[in-house]
């Protein structure tokens, strides 16, 4: 009896080692963001300053008017994630009254130099930590088009030029994950944008150098 009670007690044991070594270690498992293709949409707020000629010859004020939203996939088993954005930026600048000639005619008017852009890019982004990483700093290239709205105000009346032009991008960056294998987060970028325009006062561009905050959402199949 002794002996297929102590017997009895030798299986119960090994059974028992046997399951914790086949056991799934579920903490060791990699982070959603490991081991899916997901994506990330940001909602951004951007501050902008001119840039060259734009600068010295249109407008020299910064802008706190700008926003975009964006869409992005991050690619299983590589660093580098696609997406497109769409923004909005607005910048503006109010001249004293003084004298302005147009062909025949001269007016004294208050100057307001307007220009506003909705540009549409299309982005690669490079990573330089893993996916799991609740910090991930990442360099950006981005290319696509922008509609510009050039409005310059003599008091109320307006000189207006409306284009489509293309436009570019380089930025740095780098996302903030809340949790490590959460779903939200904060994305912070500095980014050179350039665009090609020429009217009037603005005969070389528009470059302008942008810094943004975003916040994130992530989902993943």
């Amino acid at each position: 009896m002794k002996k297929i009670i102590l017997a009895a007690f030798l299986i119960s044991a090994l059974s028992s080692v046997h399951a914790q070594e086949t056991a799934p270690r579920l903490y060791t498992l990699p982070s959603p963001f490991e081991r899916y293709t997901h994506y990330l949409a940001t909602v951004r707020y951007t501050g902008a300053i001119p840039l060259g000629s734009f600068s010295d010859s249109y407008i020299d004020k910064a802008s706190f008017k700008n926003y975009s939203i964006s869409l992005e996939w991050v690619l299983r088993n590589s660093p580098l994630s696609v997406g497109g954005e769409l923004g909005s930026s607005y910048f503006q600048k109010r001249i004293p009254r003084a004298i302005y000639e147009s062909g025949d005619e001269t007016v004294s008017a208050v100057q307001t130099r307007t220009l506003t852009q909705y540009p549409l890019q299309f982005f690669v982004n490079y990573h330089f930590l893993p996916k799991s990483s609740s910090i991930q700093p990442y360099v950006q290239l981005s290319g696509g088009i922008s509609f510009l709205d050039y409005t310059l105000y003599y008091g109320s009346l307006a000189q207006q030029k409306q284009k489509t032009a293309p436009t570019y991008g380089v930025g740095v960056g780098s996302k903030f994950m809340f949790k490590k294998d959460g779903s939200f987060g904060a994305d912070v970028r500095v980014k050179y944008q350039g665009t090609s325009f020429k009217y009037d006062y603005v005969d070389k561009g528009v470059p302008t150098l942008n810094a943004s905050v975003g916040f994130f959402t992530a989902g993943g199949n």
